[in-house]
């Protein structure tokens, strides 16, 4: 349950304000957040290269720099990024790097669906489960990897269904 109804979330409260005053008023700092909330990205930053960037408009020119550091931290997820480097054995390492996702478009492509994920993840999780339950065979430990190969038995079953 959401700890605030949606006409109080703080997005919500933006947007509405947004499009209050931005398009049915004639504020042109509502417009342009109106613009970014409502989906005119490709606009707004258009205007903001042309109005303030060319033009000379302070505000327009803020704008266009919000965008630019927008656009720079907000792709984080979007790029691979370097966990770490681990040193294993005398002379080799192991680099532990994330992945890129995949758009829906490449899943589409390789018929994956997010079942299918989902069940290999569990699938994965069930496995270090048994792992541990064979070095560790304490009651507890075994009856969390029964549990969660139960799991990602159900998780397997529902991904075949959905084929």
């Amino acid at each position: 349950m959401a700890l605030l109804p949606y006409a109080l979330r703080p997005r919500a409260v933006l947007r509405r304000t947004a499009l209050r005053r931005g398009v049915r008023g004639n504020s042109l700092f509502w417009s342009a957040v109106a613009g970014l909330m409502v989906g005119q990205g490709t606009y707004v930053r258009s205007q903001a290269i042309r109005r303030g960037v060319l033009g000379g408009s302070r505000s327009w020119r803020a704008l266009a720099g919000l965008l630019v550091l927008k656009e720079a931290v907000g792709s984080g997820a979007k790029h691979p990024e370097n966990l770490g480097k681990l040193k294993v054995g005398a002379g080799s390492s192991v680099r532990v790097n994330t992945e890129k996702p995949m758009t829906r478009k490449q899943r589409k492509a390789a018929l994956i669906t997010k079942a299918d994920i989902k069940a290999q993840a569990s699938a994965d999780v069930a496995a270090a489960w048994a792992r541990r339950a064979a070095v560790n065979p304490k009651r507890k430990v075994v009856r969390r990897a029964e549990k969660t190969a139960a799991m990602a038995e159900a998780d397997r079953r529902a991904a075949n269904k959905r084929t």
